[in-house]
């Protein structure tokens, strides 16, 4: 009995990281290590700001990694703005609608937005 509760301990401990990590995120591209780094980014969503410090990556660079499991279902506006607080430096904000259904977030498409041709012809037609 006490070799099955180890091996059931072993699994639970195992399998929780899998389920910590594999919530949606809002994610950014890296700040290069050897350009201006932010020290926190503000996060918006629904006229509730959070300050967010960013995560650091081996090589030096940084990006935002904001968790969006705990927004409720429905279509969120999102904006985000990287901020230097030493230097007094922040980047403009940026908009990004969301839809969230159970545990799925997805881009939500404006009715204005215009989505780019899937598909494009390099060259041209000979008649």
């Amino acid at each position: 009995m006490p070799i099955l509760r180890i091996v059931v301990l072993t699994v639970l401990l195992m399998a929780t990281p899998a389920l910590l990590i594999a919530q949606p995120f809002l994610v950014s591209d890296p700040y290069p290590a050897k350009e201006v780094q932010p020290t926190k980014f503000v996060v918006t969503i629904g006229g509730k700001s959070f300050d967010v410090v960013p995560e650091k990556n081996p090589d030096g660079s940084s990006f935002l990694k904001y968790d969006l499991s705990r927004l409720p279902d429905g279509i969120h506006t999102v904006k985000v703005k990287a901020v230097n607080s030493a230097l007094k430096q922040e980047s403009p904000e940026v908009s990004l609608p969301l839809q969230k259904t159970g545990s799925k977030v997805t881009r939500a498409r404006d009715e204005g937005e215009k989505l780019a041709p899937s598909r494009t012809f390099p060259g041209y037609i000979r008649q």
